[in-house]
């Protein structure tokens, strides 16, 4: 057996407190981000609630607040039944409580849901119909998102976007809506809520 000298034990122990230095400062970098891009996703899913909004709002010049609010949630079920058929044919059944537990239920139901979306929206353009199926991303969004970064992140963000969409959106008269044209103080604005997510961030360590 060969003779170990200190110096050996301590340029060894140097070696493997450098490689697990740079084990950490790479998984910081990832995670930094990953987290970045969960933001990014949530800022997006604000926008599309801006433009529900929006479609809503047109659909209620048309028939009413309260048959736009039926309409969406007529798309709202048959967009999130559907998802839940979809996960079930790749495998995954739904986890709740019969009858409610196989993914043939839900398929019923996106299809009663989506006859009786057809039929309520007869009269009023086709993409306004859709409205409904834009809060699905939020909820899928709010359970998967929200966790791994933050319920104040999620919320800063989701509502950061959703603010800046309704910028962009007033500034085109989107579906009828009067227009509001950008300014440099809205500019200014929407700077101020990118910057409030990054405060509400905060540090990582």
């Amino acid at each position: 057996m060969g003779f170990v000298s200190d110096d050996d034990v301590a340029q060894s122990l140097h070696q493997k407190r450098q490689f697990h230095g740079r084990g950490a400062e790479h998984s910081r970098v990832g995670f930094s981000t990953v987290t970045w891009i969960l933001v990014g996703l949530a800022v997006s899913v604000g926008a599309t609630s801006a433009l529900q909004i929006a479609m809503l709002g047109a659909i209620a010049r048309e028939r009413g607040g309260f048959e736009a609010t039926w309409i969406s949630m007529l798309a709202s079920l048959a967009g999130m039944a559907g998802v839940l058929f979809v996960t079930a044919l790749g495998g995954r059944e739904p986890r709740l409580h019969q009858p409610f537990d196989r993914g043939m239920v839900f398929g019923l139901i996106a299809g009663i849901m989506l006859a009786a979306l057809i039929l309520a929206s007869r009269g009023i353009p086709w993409y306004l119909a859709l409205t409904g199926f834009l809060p699905v991303p939020y909820l899928l969004a709010a359970s998967y998102i929200g966790p791994r970064i933050g319920l104040g992140v999620f919320l800063g963000s989701i509502i950061a976007g959703q603010l800046i969409g309704g910028i962009v959106l007033d500034h085109m008269g989107a579906f009828g809506a009067d227009q509001r044209r950008v300014d440099l103080v809205r500019l200014i604005g929407a700077v101020v809520l990118v910057l409030g997510v990054i405060l509400i961030r905060g540090r990582r360590t």
